[in-house]
């Protein structure tokens, strides 16, 4: 069938000869009243194999079968005893509604050969008014389907836009995310650099004149750590925002985590804090992490949460830091969805994945929930 257009002809192809052979069975079995059976049996074949053209020229279909019912009125048919001519009309007219460019224009067409051909077989004493009835539903139903469609298409289509919106605030808020951990991490890294660097540069002024080769090798040291310093500096300026202030404050430690729940006391909540192993000195970018990991945990308690309780610990041993935040409360209703996760929980994950912990999130089976996270702790650390 590669004579017809489009990629869905076999169905229409299908309808076509369905329709066209019920029309002839009706004329050659004496059924139809009227007008001579040849020449009714062309018209009823071309009204049935046009509506292999439905989809792809809708309007054409709609005059090319309307006009065969004005022929037939011509030739005396008494409509009333030809089924077939309708079931053509109401296929034509409601495909018509639905693929038309102007469908507008296919419905005024059918209306008017419709009330010809009453008028052909009846006089001015037709029923026009049954006629324009059944071609206004006709179209009003294939109208109908066409809008549904492109509602549920564009319903689609903004799911799908809605979806990569979402994607890509996931992605922005990773970067932020990222691009701010690495401005809180410099200052704790350029520290420790500064301290190697001045050290190494005591250490060369103690040395002896005959030690020429160790101060050679510290002086190499001392000046590569300054340039370290100072391409770290020129990475803070590509991180910072264009009008980003750059203000000096201390880094948060895990020494002071009680202050995160002051807040939390204030606004009516019981929050308890407990400590287990033997606390000590931290490396300064863990101890800022973990800062940062347990106060985004406190705040998601306090802003998404209807809970009256919060209980934090920390635990300290040999090969890592513990977290661990649970709350009795429920999500809140008015809590639009975060791209990602519960707010805050894009922080967690990238704190912890700079230093090769884990971080688990999730409900509790009755209600509440818990945030744990591990961070492991260097060999060597003080």
């Amino acid at each position: 069938m590669s004579w017809l257009p489009g990629s869905a002809d076999r169905r229409d192809v299908a309808l076509a000869l369905g329709v066209a052979g019920l029309a002839q069975a009706e004329v050659w079995s004496g059924v139809v009243a009227g007008g001579p059976a040849p020449a009714v049996a062309a018209t009823a074949l071309v009204m049935g194999l046009v509506l292999a053209w439905r989809r792809h020229a809708p309007l054409t279909v709609v005059v090319v079968v309307c006009s065969a019912g004005v022929a037939q009125a011509v030739l005396g048919v008494d409509s009333n005893s030809f089924f077939t001519p309708l079931l053509a009309m109401v296929v034509a007219v409601s495909s018509a509604a639905y693929h038309a460019r102007r469908p507008l224009l296919a419905l005024l067409a059918a209306l008017g050969l419709s009330w010809l051909a009453v008028l052909v077989e009846h006089g001015p004493s037709g029923d026009v008014l049954f006629a324009g009835v059944v071609v206004g539903g006709a179209w009003l139903a294939g109208h109908l389907v066409r809008v549904q469609q492109d509602r549920a298409q564009l319903l689609e289509q903004r799911a799908a836009q809605l979806e990569r919106e979402t994607e890509w605030q996931a992605a922005a808020a990773v970067a932020e995310e990222r691009a701010r951990i690495a401005r809180e991490l410099h200052d704790a890294v350029a520290h420790s650099v500064s301290v190697m660097t001045l050290h190494v540069a005591g250490v060369r002024r103690l040395l002896q004149p005959e030690q020429q080769t160790q101060k050679v090798a510290l002086l190499v040291v001392e000046r590569t750590g300054r340039e370290a310093l100072e391409e770290m500096h020129r990475l803070l300026g590509v991180l910072r925002q264009p009008a980003e202030p750059v203000p000096y404050t201390a880094s948060p430690r895990l020494a002071n985590a009680a202050e995160l729940l002051e807040p939390v006391r204030a606004g009516g909540l019981t929050a308890e804090l407990r400590v287990t192993g033997t606390p000590r000195p931290l490396p300064p970018g863990i101890d800022l992490s973990a800062y940062r990991i347990l106060q985004e945990a406190v705040t998601n308690v306090v802003k998404h949460a209807d809970a009256s309780r919060i209980d934090c610990t920390i635990g300290y041993d040999d090969g890592a830091i513990y977290l661990d935040v649970v709350d009795d409360g429920r999500a809140r209703r008015s809590d639009p969805p975060q791209p990602g996760g519960r707010h805050g929980l894009i922080g967690m994950r990238e704190r912890v994945a700079v230093y090769g912990g884990t971080l688990g999130t999730g409900p509790l089976p009755e209600r509440g929930y818990r945030v744990t996270a591990t961070l492991p702790l260097p060999r060597e650390a003080p």
